[in-house]
């Protein structure tokens, strides 16, 4: 598993022929509402949206019913957004907003749990990350899959944490491995830090691409962890 995960990151990366697709841009409303009833208008729009993905499944997903299920006019709905699409944008924004603020309070419980357990810390950052791409991917996987690169919550919770003068990732990160030093297999906490993050980042997105069911395993998450551990450790002290 581990070897999987490795040839997982890099399998893209090993052909000099290889050239990136260029990433759609996110669908855009028309307009944005100003006044009380049209705001009420469209959220009630991502509302019934939100609601059919969660009962009837994207599959059903039509600008049509998004509207009976609103109690509006398709008219209506057309006003503020070109097509579902544009929608699902909004309603998957709205669901980042939302988890980034409760995201910053768990961040203190893993800077806590920092400071007693390497292992415990790593599998709950392991735990976070995954989650991070699990909300959006089980509300509409193919639409997630094809615009993950505009909802990257990792780096929205690290400017909201800026914002309110707590230490960034890449901060954090070291600070954490410092704490644990006599574990690690090299000096250079610097050099650590940075390939953990760059690791972890590039498994999580690779596998978000290419293999998003492993995102439910608990498996692959014990793998995960057994990798950052392997990388980070001296032998027999994993």
């Amino acid at each position: 598993m581990i070897y999987m995960l490795i040839c997982c990151t890099f399998r893209r990366r090993s052909t000099a022929a290889y050239i990136p697709m260029p990433k759609p841009d996110l669908p855009q409303p028309r307009k944005q509402p100003k006044q009380s009833r049209s705001v009420m208008l469209v959220e009630a729009i991502q509302q019934a949206c939100l609601k059919i993905l969660e009962q009837e499944g994207p599959e059903q997903l039509t600008t049509q019913r998004i509207a009976d299920v609103a109690g509006i006019n398709i008219a209506s709905l057309y006003q503020y957004f070109p097509n579902k699409e544009a929608v699902l944008a909004e309603v998957f924004q709205d669901q980042v907003r939302q988890y980034k603020e409760a995201a910053v309070k768990r961040l203190g419980e893993i800077d806590r749990l920092s400071r007693v357990s390497l292992e415990d810390t790593l599998a709950a950052i392991i735990a976070m990350e995954i989650e991070q791409r699990l909300i959006l991917h089980r509300m509409d996987p193919a639409f997630y899959q094809a615009y993950q690169h505009s909802f990257d919550i990792h780096r929205q919770i690290n400017d909201l944490q800026l914002s309110q003068s707590f230490p960034g990732w890449d901060d954090w990160l070291r600070e954490f491995l410092e704490l644990h030093r006599q574990r690690l297999r090299t000096d250079d906490i610097d050099s650590l830090s940075r390939m953990l993050s760059h690791t972890l980042s590039g498994v999580l997105l690779s596998v978000s691409s290419e293999e998003p069911e492993l995102l439910e395993q608990t498996a692959f998450r014990e793998e995960l962890l057994t990798l950052l551990l392997r990388y980070l450790c001296r032998p027999g002290m994993e």
